[in-house]
């Protein structure tokens, strides 16, 4: 083993360590960036292999990063109180119905944004509804494990969900409408053994029957943020709300179905991320008044 590899090795394992143990709380983007100015400098990477990388994640972490932007601008929007508010409702006080409907909001947020933007999205989504349902920890573990899996995996079916998904398809040169068409259906065939499995294994920890809610998450919400005045909100209220927020998730499925499009006709997948992002950004100013930068 030469002196170069023995030091790529060692900046590696250490620069890990620090990635894991965060001294102080350190970001682990400082210690990953160190490590790779260290490897730059001794040389072991070249200016071309620098392009290679960037020509084969660039594009990838465009993407992952404007549907992560389209994930803050449903939050700004009220759409995390407003779902958990609906899960609620949908479930009609089955312990059991709720962990159904929140694999499916998992599986759904996944295909709509990304694995990551899932998981930003369903984790206060599912914290916010258990805290108001008033659930002991046990009790809300199994929803929470449960649904941060099927967000995770639920990357499997669409390639666009999943970062490294994106890059592995790069570079074996293959579309992302290739990918989705070869592997929609049997990874969707294997989440739904795994989510009857894990409702196998958790369904006698799983309440029978939900407590009454404590107050209305949606109501707390748009209150404190568009409505300063106390009192009930209206059902017209609501129900403009709702079909806003429908709106909103159309417009985000209708940019997830142009990226497919995109990808058939050999167009960068990124640029139509990039405009669904910016798109959004004008509609939330305008709702808002909210200014994107």
């Amino acid at each position: 083993m030469n002196f170069e590899i023995g030091m790529t090795i060692f900046v590696f394992i250490m620069t890990m360590s620090i990635i894991f143990w965060r001294p102080k709380g350190i970001n682990e983007a400082w210690p990953a960036s160190i490590g790779a100015l260290i490897i730059l400098l001794m040389g072991v990477v070249s200016r071309g292999d620098i392009v290679d990388i960037i020509s084969k994640i660039g594009g990838a972490s465009i993407t992952i990063i404007a549907t992560i932007v389209m994930a803050v601008i449903l939050e700004s929007f009220g759409f995390f109180h407003w779902a958990a508010a609906r899960l609620a409702n949908l479930a009609r006080g089955s312990g059991h119905r709720l962990y159904w409907y929140i694999q499916l909001l998992c599986f759904l947020m996944t295909l709509l944004f990304n694995n990551d933007g899932s998981i930003l999205i369903t984790t206060p989504i599912l914290i916010l509804l258990l805290k108001n349902l008033k659930l002991k920890p046990h009790q809300q573990i199994p929803y929470l494990l449960s649904g941060a899996l099927t967000a995770t995996a639920s990357s499997a079916p669409i390639g666009v969900s999943n970062i490294v998904n994106l890059i592995a398809l790069k570079i074996v040169h293959m579309t992302l409408y290739m990918h989705t068409a070869m592997m929609f259906v049997p990874a969707t065939l294997g989440l739904l053994f795994m989510s009857w499995l894990m409702y196998m294994v958790v369904k006698n920890k799983l309440p029978k029957k939900l407590p009454t809610v404590s107050y209305d998450i949606e109501e707390i919400f748009f209150t404190k943020h568009f409505h300063p005045l106390k009192g009930n909100i209206s059902v017209e209220t609501k129900r403009k709300r709702t079909q806003f927020m429908l709106k909103v998730l159309l417009f985000v499925f209708i940019m997830r179905c142009l990226l497919f499009v995109a990808s058939y006709f050999a167009i960068p997948i990124e640029l139509v991320a990039v405009l669904g992002s910016l798109i959004l950004l004008m509609w939330r100013w305008y709702y808002l008044r909210t200014n994107p930068i």
